[in-house]
């Protein structure tokens, strides 16, 4: 497994002044801050120290068969779970810069073999894309895998999908990279995490199962106002009625109907009809409207009854 060669990390630092251009991010000492339990998420980046600062057979596979890989201390790993049965224990992939060269140095062949390697890992933006994504298909086999809020690592980086390792969480170190000294938090967007988890699957059949949850924070509620009355009674034809409060209309806090977050604040509920309440005061309005048309009405007979007793009187 080629994690690193001659037994130089290029996470470490390196006084060589025959550096590459290419990988010149910082490359000092990592962090030595510990974790903490809220830091422990799938898809945070973090470091996994040297192997003679852990437990004996701190790490352990997770998944497959075979030896842990002497190379994957003192590098990044990635959580991909917290499983539900071992709150104590994560499972991550290892991350590796391959002592700054890129992959196709390392695996650049046309064989099987190397084409079976290079399908192991994916890069990590802004590392150059994947060699055999050459094509709109290809691209989506192998993306390149984003950070949240626009964070780099120190080198040129790689995911290494064919590994999954487990390790109690406190052994962890946080990551962190000098060149951006504001960046705390380095993890991996919803859709990279989602593709490389996709992807690990292919290769591997690794699936991640129940996850320990979050402790719920408690809600309280408060208990809703009284229904506010808004406008006094209004008589109809000698009877008193009462309009409808706010607090029983259908967009009431009280009602037990959900409101969609899609629909606008003039929406209506699919399937019901809204009912539509006129303003007292159209009401007012049109009872003076009737009152003045009975009062012409009033006048306009009585001229009629005086006209018609003149037209008799004058036949007479």
């Amino acid at each position: 497994m080629a994690y690193f060669e001659n037994n130089r990390n290029p996470y470490l630092p390196n006084t060589s002044p025959t550096r590459t251009t290419q990988a010149r991010r910082s490359s000092c000492q990592r962090e030595e801050r510990a974790v903490g339990e809220g830091e422990i998420v799938q898809g945070r980046i973090l470091w996994l120290p040297p192997k003679d600062e852990l437990p004996p057979r701190a790490v352990r596979r997770a998944h497959g068969k075979g030896a842990v890989e002497e190379g994957i201390y003192n590098h990044p790993v990635v959580i991909l779970s917290r499983p539900a049965h071992e709150a104590s224990i994560v499972h991550f992939h290892v991350i590796t810069s391959f002592q700054g060269k890129k992959l196709h140095e390392i695996y650049g062949k046309a064989n099987e073999f190397h084409a079976s390697r290079r399908s192991w890992y994916l890069p990590i933006t802004p590392t150059p894309p994947h060699p055999d994504a050459n094509s709109k298909k290809a691209k989506k086999r192998f993306p390149n895998l984003e950070l949240a809020g626009g964070a780099v690592l120190r080198w040129d980086s790689y995911v290494n999908l064919r590994d999954v390792y487990s390790i109690e969480w406190s052994h962890l170190r946080a990551y962190g990279n000098p060149d951006t000294p504001y960046n705390l938090d380095y993890q991996f967007e919803q859709d990279s995490m989602t593709r490389l988890l996709a992807k690990g699957k292919f290769l591997t059949t690794y699936e991640v199962g129940s996850q320990v949850q979050a402790p719920a924070q408690p809600t309280t509620q408060r208990p809703l106002p009284p229904p506010i009355e808004t406008t006094p009674p209004i008589t109809y034809a000698g009877q008193s009625q009462r309009p409808r409060s706010i607090a029983s209309s259908e967009n009431s806090a009280r009602s037990p109907n959900p409101q969609s977050p899609f629909l606008g604040s003039g929406s209506s509920i699919p399937g019901r009809r809204r009912s539509i309440s006129k303003d007292p005061r159209d009401a007012k309005d049109e009872g003076k409207g009737l009152a003045i048309v009975r009062f012409i009405f009033k006048i306009s007979s009585g001229m009629a009854i005086d006209l018609g007793k003149k037209a008799v009187c004058l036949s007479l």
